[in-house]
């Protein structure tokens, strides 16, 4: 069964994180953590860590979403300002991450596609993800929305034993200012 029909057969849905889903996004990016270099953090997020990154997450311009698949959490995505400095505004980064259960199966199609369409809609010029240079999925997922490879920072993160580079890739929108 390819990626695109297995997402349609779990039915899921895309909708805006609530405070209550943070154990399961919590969980998600803590197997990250521990299993995989999508994320430079190297050790698990708390509680309370968490709760400061959703409050991070509820200004409109800056949302955090959830993806649903049948009862269960598979995912979530976020946009997140690129830089802090105003000129900026218009520049989003935006993070997915997939629990393993649920990776390879279209579900990271189906969350960047709602997160490119959510920064259309709220008037983002560009959209730039960091990507670790071994994520080899992330990048094909990123190529597949649009996104081209702008920059390389190679050899920047220490995790598991070895040297990580970071891919910066980019889509542009034609928005007004």
């Amino acid at each position: 069964m390819n990626g695109k029909t297995e997402a349609n057969a779990l039915q899921v849905i895309v909708r805006l994180a609530r405070e209550d889903d943070l154990p399961r996004l919590n969980a998600i990016y803590n197997w990250a953590v521990e299993n995989t270099a999508a994320t430079f953090d190297l050790e698990r997020r708390g509680p309370k860590q968490a709760l400061d990154w959703f409050a991070s997450h509820q200004d409109e311009f800056y949302p955090l979403f959830v993806l649903a698949a049948g009862s269960d959490i598979a995912g979530w995505g976020s946009l997140s300002p690129f830089h802090t400095r105003p000129a900026y505004r218009l520049s989003g980064e935006f993070s997915l991450y997939l629990a393993p259960e649920f990776q390879g199966r279209g579900l990271g199609h189906v969350l960047l596609c709602h997160l490119c369409d959510e920064a259309g809609r709220l008037g983002y010029h560009t959209l730039l993800g960091l990507i670790s240079g071994s994520n080899t999925a992330s990048l094909a997922l990123a190529g597949k929305h649009g996104f081209r490879e702008v920059g390389r920072y190679s050899e920047v993160g220490w995790k598991f034993g070895c040297w990580q580079d970071v891919v910066v890739v980019q889509r542009l929108w034609a928005s007004a200012k």
